[in-house]
């Protein structure tokens, strides 16, 4: 009776291990193809540079990067990082199953 609970508990292991890696892979594959957009972790403002102006003249600011834009780099890169924890903590949890599902064969030799 043992064994088939260790067994039943390995096949549910590996069940979410190979889930969570799934919906992990899924999720980014959308954010990263545009068809959802990560959560916004961040909002970052743009970055501008003043210009010089003439004398007299109020000196001009030009934005080099939209904060928007910025925001939606940093935001996928963090999404990004913790799919791949979650992919490898997927990968973690179904090597364990694995592990509980595989027999153990134990062998002993005799010297004389």
């Amino acid at each position: 009776m043992r064994i088939k609970a260790d067994k039943t508990v390995g096949y549910v292991l590996l069940a979410v291990g190979a889930i969570s890696i799934i919906l992990a892979a899924c999720s980014m594959f959308k954010v990263f193809t545009g068809a959802t957009i990560p959560p916004a972790i961040f909002e970052m403002e743009s970055i501008t540079i003043p210009l010089p102006a003439g004398e007299g003249m109020p000196s001009v600011e030009a934005e080099v990067l939209p904060g928007a834009e910025i925001s939606k780099i940093v935001n996928m890169i963090l999404w990004f990082i913790l799919m791949v924890f979650v992919i490898t903590a997927g990968g973690k949890i179904g090597e364990f199953g694995v592990k509980l599902i595989r027999d153990i064969k134990v062998e002993v030799k005799r010297e004389d």
